[in-house]
C-alpha cells in the first residue's frame, strides 16, 4: 500500500468515490453531466498498486486558538469503496495524513464527521457546538425594539461578491476576539468556499453601517414537502456584535412574503430564546459541531503562550490510538510564559507508567486532550468524564490540578465552516 497525492488526470476517478460515497442516490458519478467544480483541497489516496483502496482531501487555513492564529489541517472527503472497506485502509490512512501534517509543522487537525464514535475511534473529539435556530419569520420582530431600523443608523444590506474580501476581514476578526477557532479566511476560501456551495451557490449578504461591514451571513432557499413556501436556511452567520446579529435577523424576518420559516446556524451563544415573545414558538437546538485532534503532542504544547505567572513541572502520559509519537509519557515544565516538553522515551500501553517505571502524574486520551487543548472542555469536566487522571486518581483537588486549570482556561469555540 503506497499514500500519495490523488493524480489530476485521474479526478474523475476522485469525484465518483465522493459521489458514492456522500450521494449515492444520485446514482453513478458520469462525468459527462458532472458539474465543473474546482476543488482548493490536497486530494490524497491509498494505492494498491495502481488501484485507490481509500482517498481523502486536505485543506490548510488558520483558526484561532487560544489568543493565536494557528495553521491547521481540516481532513474532508475521506472514503473508501464498498469492495475495500473494513480492511483497515482507512485507519492506515488517516495515519498517513497525520504524519503529512506533521512534516508540515502543523500540529492540529479537524474534521467534520459522518459519525462521531467512528472518528472518536481514531482520537478525535467534539472541538464546537453551534445553535440551530427555527422560527417563524414574524416571530423575529421583537428586534424592531432593540436596534435602528430607519435612518442612517439602521444601516443598509447589500449583497456581497468577490471584490468585498477587504470588506468582511474586520467582521471575521470581530468574530476571532468573541470566538475561539474562527477561521481567518484567505482570498481565495473568499472566492472559492464562502460565495460558492457545493451544488447551490448561497446568497451572500453583509449589513454595514458608515462605509463599515459589520455582519455577514449566507443562505439559501429550500423547498419543504408539506408548506405552502420555502424555508430560509441561513448556513453562516459572522457578526462584530449583537446589534449585529439582531440585524441579521431583521434582514431574516423581511423575508416573510416568501418564507414560511426561518433556519438560522448561528453562535453557541446567540441570543434569541429571552427574547422572543413567545419562546414555544421558536426550536432552538444545540448541536455538535467538527471534530478535533493533536497531530503531535509536544509541538502542540510548546506553541502555546500560558500565562508567564504559572510554574508547574509534570509527567502526562497520552494514549493515542493511531500514531506512536503521541503515545507516550511526556515530560512537562511551564516557566516564563512558556512549554517545555521532552518524551521520556517509552510508549505507552493505556496504562501510566513513563519510562522508569513511576506512575505518571497526570494522563489522558488525546481526544480530551484535544478539546483542552482548544478550550472547548474544561478540566473539571474532563476529570469528571474519567478523561483524566491527576496524581493516579480521577479527581480535582490537588495543587497540579490548579496548575492545568491555569494551563488550559476553557474558551469559548464555534468552527463554523464546512470543508
Amino acid at each position: 500500500m503506497e499514500y500519495r497525492p490523488f493524480p489530476d488526470e485521474r479526478a474523475d476517478e476522485f469525484d465518483a468515490f465522493m459521489r458514492y460515497a456522500f450521494s449515492p442516490t444520485e446514482g453513478p458519478y458520469d462525468p459527462e453531466e458532472a458539474e465543473d467544480h474546482d476543488t482548493i483541497a490536497d486530494t490524497r489516496g491509498l494505492f494498491d498498486g495502481a488501484d485507490p483502496v481509500a482517498v481523502c482531501a486536505h485543506h490548510y487555513f488558520s483558526l484561532r486558538i487560544r489568543g493565536a492564529d494557528r495553521e491547521v489541517a481540516g481532513l474532508s472527503a475521506v472514503a473508501s469503496p464498498p469492495e475495500r472497506r473494513r480492511q483497515g485502509n482507512v485507519g492506515r490512512m488517516l495515519r498517513e495524513s497525520l504524519a503529512e501534517y506533521r512534516d508540515r509543522d502543523v500540529f492540529v487537525s479537524t474534521l467534520w464527521p459522518f459519525e462521531y464514535p467512528f472518528y472518536a475511534g481514531y482520537g478525535w473529539a467534539t472541538a464546537s457546538r453551534y445553535r440551530r435556530l427555527t422560527a417563524p419569520p414574524d416571530r423575529l420582530g421583537f428586534v424592531d425594539d432593540l436596534i435602528a431600523t430607519d435612518g442612517d443608523d439602521a444601516g443598509t444590506f447589500r449583497r456581497l461578491g468577490e471584490d468585498d474580501y477587504p470588506a468582511v476581514k474586520p467582521v471575521l476578526a470581530a468574530m476571532a476576539d468573541r470566538y475561539d477557532l474562527t477561521m481567518d479566511w484567505t482570498e481565495e476560501w473568499w472566492r472559492e468556499r464562502a460565495l460558492q456551495g457545493w451544488k447551490t451557490d448561497p446568497f451572500v449578504y453583509g449589513w454595514e453601517r458608515d462605509g463599515e461591514t459589520r455582519a455577514v451571513c449566507a443562505y439559501s432557499f429550500r423547498d419543504e414537502p408539506d408548506a405552502d413556501d420555502p424555508a430560509l436556511r441561513v448556513t453562516d452567520v459572522a457578526v462584530a456584535d449583537d446589534e449585529a446579529w439582531f440585524q441579521l435577523l431583521r434582514f431574516f424576518r423581511n423575508h416573510d412574503s416568501q418564507v414560511d420559516e426561518v433556519r438560522v446556524r448561528a453562535p453557541p451563544d446567540a441570543p434569541l430564546l429571552d427574547l422572543v415573545d413567545d419562546p414555544r414558538a421558536v426550536d432552538c437546538e444545540v448541536r455538535t459541531g467538527p471534530m478535533v485532534r493533536l497531530v503531535d503532542v509536544a509541538a502542540a504544547l510548546e506553541a502555546l503562550a500560558p500565562d508567564p505567572e504559572l510554574e508547574t513541572a509534570f509527567s502526562l502520559s497520552v494514549a493515542d490510538p493511531l500514531v506512536d509519537w503521541n503515545d507516550r509519557t511526556f515530560r512537562v515544565a511551564v516557566a516564563d510564559g512558556a512549554v517545555a516538553v521532552e518524551p521520556t522515551g517509552g510508549e505507552t500501553d493505556g496504562e501510566t507508567p513513563d519510562a522508569e517505571g513511576e506512575t505518571a502524574d497526570t494522563a489522558v486520551d488525546v481526544g480530551a486532550l484535544s478539546q483542552l487543548y482548544v478550550g472547548y472542555r474544561s478540566v473539571d469536566e474532563v476529570i469528571r468524564d474519567d478523561g483524566l487522571a491527576v496524581d493516579g486518581e480521577v479527581a480535582g483537588d490537588s495543587a497540579l490540578a490548579d496548575d492545568l486549570r491555569a494551563l488550559f482556561p476553557p474558551r469559548t469555540t464555534h468552527l463554523r465552516e464546512g470543508f
